[in-house]
């Protein structure tokens, strides 16, 4: 069953978005020189998760001034504070703030390069892949 959600997420039908079309290393340039001071990481290969929630899960989330979307992140590319190493995959916390290819959560900002996707996803779906992926997200 876990496998099957899994694989929904990972490979069912999304709405396809675009990042930034920069390459990483004038990405990276431009990141360090407008964010200076500021927590960010550029990443590829992306979905941004909306997370189906109870009424009561999803007021508890907008209550903290979030949104109950994550970004699922295949591929980080640079992370200022070396949080995660380059390659790493993870999931973030809820969302802040989105615009264009900068999505925001409540302890960085993230840097949306290349393709990505955006789909709606239950809590088991988002249970199962956090389980798979290794992460302590949980909603």
């Amino acid at each position: 069953m876990q496998a099957d959600l899994i694989e929904d997420v990972l490979c069912g039908p999304a709405q396809m978005f675009g990042g930034s079309r920069l390459g990483d290393e004038e990405l990276i340039q431009l990141a360090c020189e407008e964010f200076k001071g500021q927590s960010f990481c550029i990443v590829r290969n992306w979905m941004m998760l909306d997370l189906l929630l109870s009424d009561t899960q999803e007021r508890e989330v907008r209550k903290q001034g979030l949104q109950p979307t994550v970004l699922f992140i295949n591929h980080a590319v640079f992370d200022n504070e070396a949080r995660v190493q380059t390659g790493d995959g993870f999931i973030t916390g809820y969302q802040k703030d989105f615009h264009g290819c900068f999505f925001e959560s409540e302890d960085a900002l993230y840097i949306l390069a290349g393709r990505g996707a955006r789909k709606h996803v239950s809590l088991p779906a988002f249970q199962a892949l956090s389980a798979y992926a290794n992460v302590g997200i949980t909603a």
